[in-house]
């Protein structure tokens, strides 16, 4: 059994995570699969559609006059189209989807104490949350776009901030002024360690994420050099959605790392694991406490 909140160090909160999910491999691998594979598949077949038409447009732009006026509009015109916005849309949706199942995973198996936990379990924990989260994320989006274009730094300060506020809305039920109050609250003078283990945690996802890459790649290779000139919108999609629905999925790494950052913090400033082993002496051995993260 694995103690959420508990302090942990920059190593112990990566073994915890890889622990967390190695040990739950079922029960979570399932909750992804029955909540996040629809939205994500959705997604993929939005990305091959819009891949195939890409494809399409630039072969024409290649046959055509290359001083084409109406070029520079076409290209507008795609970033326009249904298929675009259909794929930015669902796959907002499968990342969020995939956050709340994390975390709702995480809630329940702290609840519970189990490892036995059921699709259903974590369904009934994230819907009260899902159109919060959805908000939020996109509000996050906004935020954190104006902060990259004006001013850098600002930008990925608050990417850092407030890639905890998914774990705050779904662990503590806060609304939006909470939840970005709390963000600043929790990840204060802590803003390197998390920085760190997300810099750390994209790093693995991104390698292994390359696997699930490859069909799509090798698709657009063997088009560009025109040895499939005239490839089917199936293939398209099939490759679309090996590569959405893998690294969708994939990134469950990524929040259970957030997942146990967050709780990390929560330990250091509200003791909350350390209570829950007072109350719990004389029915249930409590586990020691690591040691503080030091200069993270």
């Amino acid at each position: 059994m694995i103690q959420l909140f508990q302090q942990r160090d920059f190593g112990n909160k990566i073994n915890a995570t890889f622990q967390y999910i190695f040990q739950n491999f079922r029960s979570l691998g399932l909750s992804l699969l029955y909540i996040v594979g629809p939205v994500a598949l959705v997604a993929g077949i939005a990305s091959g559609v819009m891949q195939s038409n890409m494809l399409k447009l630039i072969g024409e732009s290649a046959n055509a006059n290359t001083d084409n006026p109406f070029y520079a509009f076409q290209m507008l015109g795609f970033f326009s189209s249904p298929s675009f916005w259909l794929t930015a849309l669902f796959s907002l949706l499968a990342n969020v989807a995939v956050i709340l199942t994390t975390y709702a995973h995480m809630k329940v198996y702290d609840r519970t104490k189990e490892e036995l936990i059921s699709v259903s379990d974590v369904w009934i924990e994230m819907q009260p949350v899902i159109g919060r989260a959805v908000l939020i994320s996109i509000l996050n989006s906004i935020i954190i776009s104006f902060g990259f274009i004006f001013f850098f730094i600002p930008g990925l300060y608050l990417a850092v901030v407030l890639s905890l506020s998914l774990a705050v809305t779904v662990f503590e039920n806060a609304d939006f002024g909470v939840t970005w109050n709390r963000c600043f609250q929790l990840i204060r003078d802590k803003w390197w360690s998390t920085f760190g283990l997300l810099c750390i945690m994209f790093l693995i996802v991104i390698i292994i994420g390359m696997v699930f890459a490859i069909p799509t790649t090798v698709i657009a290779f063997l088009t560009g050099a025109k040895i499939l000139p005239d490839i089917s919108v199936v293939w398209l999609m099939l490759g679309s959605v090996v590569n959405q629905v893998g690294r969708t999925l994939l990134n469950v790494v990524i929040y259970t790392a957030i997942g146990f950052q967050y709780t990390n913090l929560v330990e250091r400033q509200e003791g909350r694991g350390m209570l829950s082993a007072i109350d719990s002496i004389g029915s249930t051995p409590s586990q020691p406490r690591d040691t503080d993260e030091g200069s993270y």
